[in-house]
């Protein structure tokens, strides 16, 4: 049989771009070649002439995204989708036939509790959704482990690298996902995996994010099942199976941060350059 999920709701996409420093050159050196016929009020004989330079060597304006785009490393940090009871639609398809189901925290101890009646129970009695809901078609929100987690890469990022998020917040978004089920599928089979912010130092990226962007993103978004715990995929027998984001009604910002031999810190250079886009 098919399964298709689908998670409705608005929410806030983020990317992370990572850039060295013969990136952060060309930003520079774009940002000089500027020569719009709007934003430079007056240029000078030194500028004329540097610009008919540029020009004939071939380097003109672009848009500093897509410089950033071609010389990046690209990470998705978020969907930007919670489980939470407002806010959120949750459809399910099996073999067309669509019905809702409803994600539910487990604290398990190992594999086995999710088919242990008292485990089971406790879980939907806490979940906060309407006691009438069929107990097979709670999907589970396992915690107390990271087998069910996503951490991101355990990886450090370079001294003199700078980090680029691109935050998208959206009105109208959907998660979808799909694959082969049993003929004995029950929805409860399935186990949600979501982000993880308890990361550390080790954990280079996250930890950026989560201690330097995060909070001023979920400041402007608390009207959206934005937070911490964000879904990224769904479990069915031991293979995860990613989600996948499409969205309408997005406009956002960048915010840069660059790696210097104390730590992070925010790059208002890079944060200009990109503004002129």
């Amino acid at each position: 049989m098919k399964l298709e999920l689908k998670i409705e709701a608005p929410g806030v996409q983020v990317y992370a771009y990572e850039i060295d420093a013969a990136t952060k050159k060309l930003l520079q050196e774009n940002a000089n070649n500027v020569f719009r016929e709007t934003g430079i009020p007056e240029l000078d004989e030194e500028e004329k002439k540097r610009i008919k330079e540029n020009e004939a060597n071939g380097l003109i304006y672009r848009e500093p995204i897509e410089i950033v785009e071609e010389h990046s490393k690209v990470t998705l940090i978020s969907h930007g989708i919670a489980a939470r009871h407002g806010g959120c639609k949750f459809t399910a398809s099996i073999d067309g036939e669509e019905k809702a189901f409803f994600p539910c925290m487990f604290e398990y101890d190992e594999i086995g509790d999710f088919e242990n009646p008292d485990y089971v129970q406790d879980a939907i009695k806490f979940s906060g959704w309407p006691d009438d809901v069929d107990a097979d078609d709670h999907v589970w929100i396992p915690f107390n482990s990271d087998e069910f987690q996503h951490l991101g890469a355990k990886e450090a990022i370079a001294e003199g690298h700078t980090v680029i998020f691109e935050v998208i917040p959206y009105s109208s978004g959907t998660l979808h996902t799909s694959f082969e089920v049993a003929d004995d599928f029950k929805l409860r089979d399935l186990k949600l995996f979501i982000d993880n912010p308890d990361t550390n130092e080790e954990y280079d990226l996250s930890w950026l994010y989560y201690c330097n962007v995060f909070d001023g993103i979920l400041d402007q978004n608390g009207d959206k099942p934005f937070d911490e715990d964000t879904i990224r995929a769904v479990d069915y027998k031991g293979e995860r199976h990613d989600f996948h984001l499409d969205f309408q009604g997005g406009s956002g910002w960048y915010e840069a941060h660059e790696k210097g031999e104390d730590g992070w810190f925010p790059s208002y250079l890079v944060n200009d350059w990109l503004s002129e886009g």
